[in-house]
């Protein structure tokens, strides 16, 4: 499922690495997903041409968005919020709480910072905010790579 342009640049990602011999062990892994409640697909089996049930739907169901990051050397916090992600939000609430804590107590030495390239992580806010603050952003990643929301290799839109 991975377009034609992109399949030649995950192949030389995947060699370069191989040839540098990177064994990932200074990379911070990070991605957010959301989760809402009631969003289930009901199968419902009746008798031909009898009424379906209504079933009652919650006119605002409960969705949350989880950021979360992992590495060789452990995980960051889990934040969990309910705004709308901006690139004030994300320089505020997920750079500034979440993720450089992590890289002062866990990666003081070097560290390599990977998310993905979501408008929010590229906007020119958020990448001054990340010079500013020395964090090493390893935007080599390639485009349509399996991210931790995406289990059958099909990229989705998220929130």
């Amino acid at each position: 499922m991975v377009r034609e342009p992109n399949k030649l640049k995950r192949v030389l990602f995947s060699k370069a690495a191989i040839a540098d011999n990177d064994n990932f062990d200074n990379i911070i892994f990070t991605d957010e997903c959301s989760v809402q409640l009631h969003d289930n697909k009901v199968i419902i089996y009746r008798e031909k041409d009898s009424v379906a049930p209504v079933l009652p739907k919650p006119k605002h169901p409960l969705k949350v968005h989880v950021w979360a990051g992992i590495s060789r050397r452990g995980t960051t916090s889990i934040l969990i919020f309910e705004n709308i992600m901006t690139s004030d939000f994300y320089i505020n609430s997920i750079l500034v709480t979440g993720l450089i804590p992590f890289i002062n107590r866990v990666y003081p030495d070097t560290h390599r910072f990977q998310q993905d390239n979501d408008p929010k992580h590229t906007a020119n806010a958020t990448k001054d905010f990340m010079r500013q603050h020395n964090i090493n952003w390893w935007d080599v990643w390639p485009a349509e790579s399996p991210d931790f929301n995406n289990r059958d290799g099909v990229e989705h839109d998220e929130v």
